[in-house]
């Protein structure tokens, strides 16, 4: 059992913090110095109790279905109560095992709750899902929410600032409203809720979804949302359980608002070309933010996974990835082809990769940096290599990586210590 005892407003009523007990057989899933809350930019205390307990839960829940441990707590919103009891049904078809467990939501009064809408936001990261929704909404009028704790760290303010200055300096985005919740939804429980994944992916796989979305309830009742909309991560070729889908984002309601799953019938490359075809009509650049490398030192690194199948999209849709926040020129491919010799690390990168491939062979002109038949040489031999990789399985987690996983969440300032020394060897 846990019991969420008190919620409370502080900080000038911009803060919520959560008072809660848990059962002694599930206290090691819980960070005991770390009690969840979500924290705002402006005051969100006339939120109602039923609103303002779903940040929390929908961080929670999940755990609980995992773990089998009861839910107390006495107010909750009608509609996201229902949303719960659906979107659990199409996390036990990923993952039958919840259904052995008990895992009950057991609230003393549920409470319909509505409000005034004439609004609609998104949650923005600045990369390339999130700008493909910006450009297929009614962007100027959409408000853009950020959050502080998902993908980068509460303790990295170097990041952080950097996640702030491309926000508010880009100019395409200069008439939206910029929205900030800083929550520690990734530490207030422990490197053994990670465990309860078997490939480490709990983040991924599991929370973000939900978690996310969850965190909007305050804000929504504060300004009015009818819609709030989710980028989109993967289509329905993607055949692996995944924490955003639309089953899933699609089913969450409280209140008045509603979660929009969008692009899911978009592939990456898809995307990619709205928002080339959408910066060529601007005539502008953009910085895309797809890296947090610790490593980076700018925009993004160039160097990473994520960072090299985006420059790859945007040369096939035959512009230049320099005019979208990434340092390269015509040896990417060399780099590229060889960091990937071995195949790829997860079946979400393959299944990125596998839509690059699809569009290199069906290109018809792509981005030149400096030499056409070099480079469509080298773009060839990538090619050949993409064939090669769709052959090849990616790893199970090994008991190494595993052990590293849990030296790493053990021992945090140490590892913090490591990487800003790699940082300054690969200077």
């Amino acid at each position: 059992m846990l019991t969420i005892k008190q919620i409370k407003f502080t900080n000038d009523g911009k803060r919520i913090e959560y008072d809660y007990e848990y059962s002694k057989n599930i206290s090691k899933y819980f960070n005991s110095t770390d009690n969840f809350f979500v924290e705002f930019q402006s005051d969100i205390s006339s939120t109602p109790e039923g609103l303002a307990v779903i940040p929390f839960l929908g961080n929670l829940v999940t755990i609980s279905w995992f773990i089998g441990f009861d839910i107390k707590l006495d107010i909750l919103d009608k509609e996201y109560y229902e949303s719960l009891i659906k979107i659990k049904q199409v996390f036990i078809n990923y993952f039958p095992e919840i259904k052995e467990k008990s895992s009950n939501l057991i609230v003393n009064k549920l409470v319909t709750t509505n409000y005034l809408t004439n609004k609609e936001s998104m949650l923005f990261s600045g990369g390339v899902d999130a700008y493909t929704t910006y450009f297929r909404r009614n962007s100027k009028n959409i408000d853009l929410i950020t959050i502080w704790g998902a993908d980068v760290e509460l303790s990295d303010s170097n990041q952080w600032n950097r996640v702030l200055s491309l926000n508010n300096n880009e100019n395409i985005l200069r008439n939206n409203d910029k929205c900030i919740i800083r929550s520690n939804m990734r530490t207030f429980y422990s490197h053994n809720v990670n465990f309860l994944h078997k490939n480490l992916g709990w983040w991924g796989s599991v929370q973000h979804g939900l978690g996310l979305n969850s965190l909007i309830a305050p804000l929504s009742f504060i300004k009015g949302y009818s819609k709030s909309f989710i980028a989109s991560s993967y289509t329905a070729d993607f055949q692996y359980a995944w924490g955003s889908t639309p089953d899933i984002d699609n089913n969450i309601k409280w209140g008045s608002t509603q979660i929009i799953h969008d692009g899911f019938e978009l592939k990456r490359q898809n995307k990619v070309q709205v928002i080339v075809q959408s910066i060529k009509q601007l005539e502008s650049n953009l910085n895309l933010r797809v890296c947090y490398s610790e490593i980076n030192n700018f925009t993004n690194c160039s160097m990473c996974e994520k960072c090299h199948r985006t420059i790859i999209g945007i040369i096939l849709e035959n512009d230049d990835p320099n005019k979208y926040g990434f340092k390269v020129t015509k040896n990417i491919y060399k780099e590229i082809i060889n960091s990937y010799k071995e195949g790829f690390a997860s079946e979400g990168a393959k299944y990125f990769w596998w839509e690059i491939l699809n569009r290199i062979k069906d290109k018809e002109k792509i981005f030149i940096f400096k030499n056409e038949v070099e480079e469509s040489n080298d773009l060839k031999e990538l090619e050949d290599l993409l064939d090669l990789n769709m052959k090849k399985k990616p790893p199970n987690k090994s008991l190494l990586s595993k052990l590293k996983f849990f030296l790493i969440n053990k021992y945090p300032n140490l590892f913090i210590k490591y990487s800003k020394f790699k940082k300054v060897i690969r200077k």
